[in-house]
């Protein structure tokens, strides 16, 4: 049996590695270079370390072209457009596993696997995926629009385990990256400025922080150093205000007070179901940090709708509304609409 797995160079994906061998796979190492940076040719060092450690193959794939247009250029666009991109959900779908799956075929390998924490469960021709079991590093929401085909051929070895417990395994294997620490910043945006990261891709201009009658109320210094709830750093008499739209057409921030901030219903666009389609009572989760909430799935003309039982706040355009039975995600989609 032959094993694909997508080696970060991380504690994560060198202890999957190592279970995959232990496990009797023949396994390969595939390491994806997404952008040019010197982050990037120290983690792909450390793959090949540990892939030489364990004595398995090892490739560097090129996907430089594939993330500039499916996850950088996609983020600038969002942004650019007042609303919220989510680049780890684009790049699991349109990267990550799309260039796993195409490895696994030239390999003739019989399965992939990552570390994602998750859980997958399969049985005969059916697969389902949960939420990993340790709530911190869950990463179900972002997985949501991986296909079906894909991950009937995926395992998550780390789904069942808490990440202390992953430490603990990669110490036991004497994996050099053992005590390497995690990223918590977008992989390419090392530094967490992300603002500084689009003036070099958009021009800011200043504009006009507005009121939903359109009263000017104060000045700001480009739409894209705001986001929807923002209370802080607004520099308005009165109020509190929140930030409850962005208007980048027009140059506007549109603030509002907190009790016009609540959302009971949105509309989805690209909408993607992990199996067969879902329609009625579930929970949704509009953010990978958010609680899930309750809601109804409904469908109308072909247009997917989100209804919440108890109004939400913070809602924006752009972000990916992943809904779940219990630990199950059953699909999502991407906001198009508040109503």
């Amino acid at each position: 049996m032959k094993c694909i797995v997508g080696m970060s160079g991380g504690v994560d994906s060198s202890v999957t590695a190592t279970l995959a061998k232990k496990e009797g796979y023949e396994v390969i190492g595939c390491t994806f270079k997404m952008f040019d940076s010197e982050k990037t040719e120290a983690f792909i060092k450390d793959a090949q370390a540990v892939a030489n450690t364990l004595n398995i193959k090892h490739e560097v794939v090129d996907c430089r072209e594939l993330f500039e247009k499916h996850v950088q250029s996609y983020f600038v666009d969002l942004y650019a457009k007042g609303e919220t991109p989510n680049p780890c959900v684009m790049c699991n779908d349109l990267v990550k596993f799309t260039m796993l799956d195409i490895v696994r075929q030239q390999h003739c390998a019989d399965i992939m696997m990552t570390g994602h924490y998750a859980i997958l469960k399969h049985e005969n021709n059916n697969v389902e995926l949960h939420q990993g079991i340790d709530p911190s590093k869950d990463q179900s929401y972002f997985l949501y629009r991986v296909t079906r085909d894909k991950l009937l051929n995926t395992r998550f070895p780390l789904g069942e385990l808490h990440k202390t417990d992953t430490r603990k395994l990669a110490r036991e294997f004497g994996l050099i990256v053992a005590e390497k620490s995690d990223s918590q910043d977008i992989c390419f945006i090392p530094s967490g400025d992300y603002k500084g990261f689009l003036k070099n891709r958009l021009t800011f201009n200043d504009g006009n922080i507005v009121d939903e009658n359109g009263k000017i109320l104060g000045h700001h210094n480009g739409v894209v150093n705001y986001t929807i709830g923002q209370r802080k750093g607004l520099g308005l008499a009165g109020g509190p205000f929140f930030v409850k739209r962005l208007d980048p057409q027009n140059n506007l921030v549109i603030v509002s007070d907190k009790s016009n901030l609540g959302v009971s219903k949105i509309q989805l666009k690209s909408v993607r179901f992990i199996n067969d389609e879902f329609l009625g009572n579930c929970e949704v989760k509009i953010r990978s940090s958010s609680k899930k909430h309750s809601a109804t799935v409904k469908k109308y003309d072909n247009t997917y709708f989100v209804e919440f039982n108890i109004p939400e706040y913070g809602v924006a355009l752009g972000q990916h509304c992943v809904c779940y039975i219990g630990t199950q995600v059953v699909g999502g989609g991407i906001i198009e609409q508040t109503l």
